[in-house]
C-alpha cells in the first residue's frame, strides 16, 4: 500500500528539512501510536517511553524512508510495536496502579456505582485481551482500536492481507468466547 498523497509530501518536505512538515507528521500519529503502545506495554509509563523513543528513531531514519512499500504510519507502528516487545522482555520493577474515582471522572452524570461497574467491565475487557496471545492482542489494536485497513495492518504484521484478514477473524472470536464466559451469552455482547 502506498501512502497517501499529503503524507508523501510531508515525509519529502521533512526530507529536506522542513521542520514544520515533522510537527505535522507528529501531530497525525501521536495520539494513535500512544494508543498502539498503551495496548501493548504493562504500564502507561511504558507506553509512552516507547512512543517517544519511537518517534525519535522514525525522525531520526526519515531520510532514508523512501516509502514505496508502506505508508509512514504503518512504518512508525512498526517501530512501536517492535519497541513494545522489547520493553515487555525487559527485567521489570512491580509498580502500583492507582485508579481512584474522583470527581472530575463523574462528570457527566454518571453515578459512582455505574462508574464502579463501568471500570470493573473496563478492566475485565483488558485482561480478556492481554491473556490473547501478543499477535492477536497487536492485531486487534490495529485494526480495532486504530482502525488500520487490512492492507496497512499486513504491513505492520509482516504478514500477508488474507493472513491478517485469518489472524484477525481468530482473534475476535478468542476475545469473544473470553468475553462470553465472563459476561454471559454471545447476545449480551
Amino acid at each position: 500500500m502506498t501512502p497517501n498523497p499529503f503524507e508523501a509530501r510531508l515525509v519529502a518536505r521533512f526530507q529536506t528539512g522542513d521542520v514544520r512538515a515533522l510537527e505535522t507528521l507528529f501531530d497525525l500519529y501521536a495520539d494513535r501510536a500512544l494508543g498502539l503502545a498503551v495496548r501493548l506495554t504493562e504500564t502507561r509509563e511504558d507506553a509512552e517511553e516507547v512512543t517517544q523513543e519511537a518517534f525519535i528513531r522514525a525522525f531520526r531514519h526519515a531520510r532514508q524512508f523512501r516509502g514505496e512499500a508502506s505508508s509512514f504510519g504503518a512504518w512508525l507502528f512498526t517501530i512501536v510495536r517492535n519497541l513494545a516487545r522489547d520493553k515487555r522482555r525487559q527485567l521489570r520493577l512491580p509498580t502500583l496502579s492507582l485508579e481512584a474515582t474522583s470527581a472530575k471522572d463523574l462528570i457527566g452524570g454518571a453515578t459512582a456505582e455505574e462508574e464502579a461497574a463501568r471500570r470493573v467491565q473496563r478492566r475485565e475487557l483488558l485482561n480478556a485481551l492481554d491473556a490473547l496471545p501478543e499477535e492477536w492482542r497487536v492485531v486487534l489494536s490495529l485494526c480495532d482500536l486504530e482502525e488500520m485497513s487490512h492492507a496497512e495492518a499486513a504491513q505492520v504484521l509482516g504478514k500477508s492481507v488474507s493472513a491478517t484478514k485469518s489472524l484477525l477473524y481468530r482473534a475476535r472470536r478468542a476475545l469473544r468466547d473470553q468475553l462470553t464466559l465472563l459476561w454471559g451469552t454471545d447476545d449480551d455482547l
